[in-house]
């Protein structure tokens, strides 16, 4: 794969993901139901894109790698029900900095269960990361915002599982066959607690809709997909970085867009946290 399409193709997909927060606020409904149908509509499009060879490709995955994708499918539930809940009580920046901490969690995983180690220059990035996150939660500790960071960060546990149980499987079933199983249960999971929660499926406007379907077609599809298809012709650390990149993104539409302003402790914890994000995926070992 020639390294200028491959490169332009994760910068787009940073792109779209840098949407996704912005768009849910612009949504009415509630956040599990903006969870739901982003879900459901990536699952539709992800099986259509698959086409005739879902079935088969269905067929082919392992029985043992079945129990694996589900077990994902539930993470992400839990990752979209509670960041898309944290948007509506600390603002864009902080919400996608304290989710993108899944990268740190991915790491000190690794060491705890697959008994990897790690180098010092990971380790420096991790404390770094940490002291980021710990200027942002005080300040917003002051602000009443601290209820928000903490929800993304809890998604950022939540993807991070997510993403470890991917690494395991992802290399022996299809990119868009793996991402329709996982936002098919990620649904149901979803779907089930929206209704134990007693917030209504209809009623809502058509730009509701609209962004629903958005949402899974640009940070969904052409966001996450993407970069789980770059993964092929990448090492996962170059992936890992390039996500950096929707904080970032977020951030500057946020500003523009809803006037959200970052205080002097979020550009200080916010570049810790990318400072220590950076440097500890760039030094972890290749696999």
């Amino acid at each position: 794969m020639r390294a200028v399409p491959l490169f332009a193709a994760i910068f787009l997909a940073v792109l779209c993901m840098s949407t996704a927060s912005i768009m849910i606020r612009f949504c009415t409904a509630p956040a599990m139901v903006i969870a739901l149908y982003r879900l459901t509509f990536t699952t539709g499009l992800a099986g259509l894109i698959e086409g005739k060879n879902l079935r088969r490709n269905l067929a082919a995955v392992e029985r043992l790698d079945w129990g694996y994708i589900l077990g994902a499918g539930f993470f992400l539930a839990l990752h979209f029900a509670f960041w898309i809940t944290s948007l509506s009580y600390t603002t864009v920046s902080s919400s996608v900095l304290f989710t993108n901490l899944q990268v740190i969690f991915v790491l000190i995983f690794s060491v705890i269960f697959l008994k990897e180690k790690l180098n010092r220059a990971v380790i420096a990035g991790i404390l770094v990361a940490l002291t980021g996150c710990i200027f942002i939660a005080g300040g917003d500790l002051q602000s009443g915002k601290i209820l928000g960071d903490m929800l993304a960060l809890a998604s950022g546990l939540f993807i991070a599982i997510y993403f470890l149980i991917g690494r395991r499987i992802r290399p022996r079933v299809r990119t868009f066959t793996y991402t329709f199983i996982v936002s098919a249960t990620a649904s149901v999971v979803i779907l089930l607690g929206t209704a134990a929660g007693g917030w209504s499926l209809t009623g809502y406007p058509a730009q509701d809709w609209l962004l629903f379907f958005l949402m899974a077609l640009g940070p969904g599809i052409c966001g996450h997909a993407v970069l789980n298809w770059a993964l092929k012709y990448v090492q996962a650390p170059v992936v890992a970085v390039s996500v950096l990149g929707e904080s970032v993104g977020a951030s500057i539409l946020a500003y523009f867009i809803f006037q959200e302003h970052l205080l002097w402790y979020q550009i200080i914890g916010g570049l810790l946290i990318l400072i220590g994000i950076y440097t500890a995926s760039v030094n972890q070992k290749a696999e």
